[in-house]
């Protein structure tokens, strides 16, 4: 996992999270609230979006507005295992790391996960496993559509 993480509270902004993405060349920041207890993930394609169809500036959209559904993480006591089948469960490209009281730690992600299974065989298997599973599309749901429609339909 990646110790040398940066985060965001909930109150900052976009800007602040494609700062912190530029300086640790990442695509994914963790939110966390004042406990340091991680409660969402900003991916820089959330930044996109919302710099794209918010007509606002990034600088005055606040992280917890990018937050939606549940957060996903393992502790850092758990095995590589555990981790690859929440991520293959989920279709999780990254996921935050905490310690027993839920703090955050670090952040795994796919090219750790790589990077360890070079010699592991049985490990290979269930990287390509858990690498398919995050690949493969999932189903549009009609609500989906019909918000996205509607937010492009007001800029024309």
């Amino acid at each position: 996992m990646t110790t040398d993480i940066g985060f965001c509270h909930l109150e900052d902004s976009l800007t602040k999270a494609a700062e912190i993405m530029w300086q640790k060349d990442c695509g994914v920041v963790p939110l966390v609230d004042e406990k340091n207890k991680v409660v969402g993930m900003i991916t820089d394609r959330d930044i996109c979006i919302a710099a794209a169809t918010q007509n606002r500036k990034t600088s005055a959209i606040k992280a917890k507005e990018m937050m939606r559904g549940e957060v996903f993480s393992c502790v850092a006591t758990d095995d590589i295992e555990t981790a690859l089948k929440k991520m293959k469960k989920y279709q999780l490209k990254r996921l935050p790391i905490t310690d027993e009281n839920g703090e955050l730690v670090g952040i795994l992600s796919i090219a750790d996960i790589l990077l360890c299974g070079r010699k592991d065989k049985k490990l290979r298997k269930k990287i390509y496993s858990t690498l398919k599973a995050i690949g493969t599309s999932r189903p549009i749901v009609l609500k989906e559509i019909s918000e996205s429609a509607d937010i492009l339909s007001a800029d024309f």
